[in-house]
């Protein structure tokens, strides 16, 4: 399978010093994930900034979806697709590939892995972050911190954003969360 790559819609989204990775799904949103934002950030969305292509924008609404890790950014900016298709929840062992800003990366790295199932829900260690639907992925190279919101593709079509990582005792696992698409997420990018 070729990796598709999307570097002109590729988004590293950020406040401060904090950061996660998302995607252009139209010429004027972002997906991304929901556990970036703090209320502070959802009251003034201009204070997020989202980078992409050597170009800079800055948020002006924010959509979370309650129960899922996912969260759309509507952006002053006017990108020109295509862009990625919406895919069906993926089958087990199904190839995947994750595009992510983690560890501090410029340029985002690929990283490939395969589907191993689905959850019907998923938490983070603090019980912040619900994922709901959620699905597991065994990555090649690992996912770390930075690379959530950041698009998982399986046959070159959009099926959700790098959530979580399983990373215990500080010892990542290579296993990573995803939040699946839902259809009110589908139907608010289509």
């Amino acid at each position: 399978m070729t990796s598709p790559t999307f570097p002109e819609l590729l988004a590293r989204c950020s406040v401060g010093a904090r950061y996660c990775s998302g995607i252009f799904v139209a010429s004027d949103t972002v997906l991304t994930c929901a556990h970036f934002l703090r209320p502070e950030d959802e009251a003034n969305p201009g204070a997020i900034t989202v980078r992409v292509a050597g170009a800079r924008y800055r948020a002006r609404g924010v959509r979370r979806f309650v129960g899922t890790d996912i969260a759309l950014l509507r952006v002053d900016a006017a990108r020109v697709g295509p862009f990625p298709k919406l895919g069906p929840p993926p089958r087990p062992l199904a190839r995947t590939v994750t595009f992510g800003f983690g560890g501090g990366a410029k340029v985002p790295a690929v990283r490939s892995g395969r589907f191993l199932f689905t959850l019907p829900l998923a938490f983070s260690r603090n019980l912040r972050t619900f994922v709901r639907p959620a699905g597991v992925v065994a990555n090649a190279q690992p996912a770390v911190k930075g690379d959530s919101g950041g698009p998982v593709l399986v046959d070159a079509h959009l099926v959700g954003t790098q959530s979580l990582i399983l990373d215990p005792f500080r010892t990542n696992l290579r296993l990573a969360t995803i939040s699946l698409l839902t259809e009110e997420v589908r139907e608010a990018i289509s």
